[in-house]
């Protein structure tokens, strides 16, 4: 129950490393340590009440939440698509500034160029004529309110730091919720699975809710297939 790894068990239980895996496979066969395993992890579960159930929906969130309810690239027009003759178009406020500034460095008012006029609203759509976007527009980058996220949002959303670029939004890796998911509902070919430890086996069929106690692992990848017996019925199969 340390680290949920047969081998250092059997280390640690001060057997040698040079036959711990060995017999880590051996004890984790006997019904007694099955059943003594299996109670200290509901007695585990019921003490942090995190259960499989909740584990596997929090992934299965992270796997299958929309990025962007966290980051949004959204385009609107360009500043000349709306603009006078497509000319570049101000905001009230930018037009007055520039116009201060015009004065203040002591110029002729009347020779202040107004260009395209005032009105830009980056959220109106781009004009496809526009001869300088294209009619493309302006892409733009928004960052969502956390405060208003979904639970596959939340659950994706892994904080936030400011950048000499600016904000930068982190996520958990939704690829490796996706194949944690994969491997649960077995998508992965028998073969191609990874190795795992026999404790790490055992504790997730205990995690399955399988109560009644359980059958010996009968696969298991620390164990060198010399070490297993022949079975009298695969020489007949082979006659």
């Amino acid at each position: 129950m340390v680290d949920l790894n047969a081998t250092q068990a059997a280390i640690r239980a001060g057997y040698s490393p040079n036959t711990a895996a060995e017999q880590g496979y051996d004890h984790l066969r006997k019904p007694q340590i099955q059943h003594a395993i299996a109670d200290a992890r509901r007695k585990q579960q019921e003490r942090t009440a995190i259960t499989a159930d909740l584990v596997l929906t929090r992934i299965a969130n992270i796997a299958l939440a929309d990025p962007r309810e966290l980051v949004e690239v959204k385009t609107g027009c360009c500043r000349c698509c709306y603009g006078i003759g497509h000319k570049y178009q101000r905001t009230l406020l930018e037009m007055n500034t520039d116009r201060e500034v015009w004065i203040d460095k002591g110029k002729n008012p009347g020779d202040f160029d107004e260009q395209g006029g005032i009105g830009f609203n980056p959220l109106l759509l781009p004009v496809r004529d526009c001869p300088e976007c294209g009619g493309d527009g302006q892409p733009r980058t928004v960052l969502k309110d956390t405060r208003n996220l979904s639970e596959r949002g939340a659950a994706l959303y892994a904080g936030a730091k400011t950048t000499k670029y600016g904000i930068e939004v982190l996520t958990h890796s939704q690829m490796d919720a996706l194949e944690k998911l994969a491997k649960h509902v077995g998508l992965y070919e028998k073969d191609n699975q990874q190795k795992a430890d026999p404790l790490a086996a055992l504790l997730a069929r205990v995690a399955s809710g399988n109560s009644n106690g359980f059958g010996p692992v009968q696969d298991d990848p620390e164990r060198k297939a010399s070490s297993l017996p022949v079975r009298q019925d695969d020489h007949d199969d082979e006659d």
